[in-house]
């Protein structure tokens, strides 16, 4: 299944979110954004909850946090959390700070969207396993 949903948060504040499947994904999402330790800038944090596990990244005040299949791992998700991290942060720059709710979302769940389905279905998503196939057709010369 994969990544089922993703959320970009300044503190409690939803800056964007899109959920590929019908769950009660964002409220669960919400619980867990309020639940986080504070005092802490830079965290990467997994919660369980069902079938699923809520992976959440926080650097400078910024949350991105996905909600993945409990069978998918943990490499891809954290891979997919640094990705739309840099991606927001390159696309709306200081504007993070003073955003109003949602006020990104029109665009950015667009941006969302596509990465769910690159980081879930994509076999190149996964770096780690790519070059091991790749080094896997590499011969040994002596």
């Amino acid at each position: 299944m994969g990544i089922l949903y993703g959320m970009v948060a300044r503190g409690n504040v939803v800056l964007a979110e899109f959920s590929a499947a019908q769950t009660n994904g964002n409220a669960i999402a919400r619980q867990v954004i309020d639940k986080l330790p504070q005092g802490i800038s830079d965290s990467n944090l997994s919660y369980s909850h069902d079938h699923y596990i809520f992976h959440v990244k926080r650097t400078d005040n910024l949350t991105v946090l996905c909600m993945a299949d409990d069978s998918f791992g943990w490499r891809i998700p954290f891979a997919f959390l640094e990705d739309i991290h840099q991606r927001f942060v390159k696309t709306y720059g200081r504007s993070i700070h003073s955003a109003a709710a949602y006020a990104m979302n029109d665009e950015f769940s667009r941006i969302l969207s596509k990465q769910m389905d690159h980081y879930s279905n994509d076999p190149n998503a996964d770096r780690l396993n790519r070059l091991k196939g790749e080094m896997s057709h590499v011969s040994c010369v002596k």
